[in-house]
């Protein structure tokens, strides 16, 4: 028998709780495991694209160029370093605070309220994101020679 089932189950702001995986095809386990904690946007907005039909296989989608970086094995440690580097910023410290005081109630938050609370993110935060990714391909191009580099001349 061959074919295959993958769900992911996100929580209320689209971080991914888990991955269930079934199917005769050889799959890497730690790489769907990574997935777990991620946002879903680091997914180029899954569930919408899902949604709306423009997914029709999530395991070839996951498979395209576009995802290899996901799968790198100091994917995690970049994304660790990144989120430690803009924690304390003043504009997260504020998005941080209103998403916290939003859920002292118990009622938690939504994506709608997760996309207006990055909306308030300095262009100096996204900036340095931004950079920051751009670093993390620059210096792992010989595992990810399929991005681009603004700037940079093709080989």
């Amino acid at each position: 028998m061959k074919g295959h089932f993958i769900k992911f189950t996100f929580n209320s702001i689209g971080l991914i709780d888990s991955v269930t995986y079934i199917g005769s095809e050889e799959v890497i386990l730690q790489s769907l495991w990574s997935f777990v904690g991620l946002h879903e946007n680091y997914l180029n907005t899954l569930t919408s694209r899902y949604d709306h039909g423009i997914i029709p296989n999530v395991s070839e989608f996951l498979s395209e160029n576009w995802a290899i970086a996901l799968y790198h094995e100091w994917f995690g440690d970049f994304c660790l370093r990144v989120r430690q580097t803009i924690q304390g910023m003043k504009d997260v410290q504020i998005i941080l605070e209103k998403a916290f005081s939003g859920t002292r109630d118990g009622q938690g938050i939504d994506r709608e309220t997760f996309k207006d609370l990055r909306k308030l993110l300095d262009s100096k935060t996204v900036k340095l994101i931004e950079d920051e990714t751009l670093e993390f391909i620059k210096v792992n191009m010989n595992h990810l020679p399929m991005y681009y580099i603004p700037g940079e001349e093709f080989p």
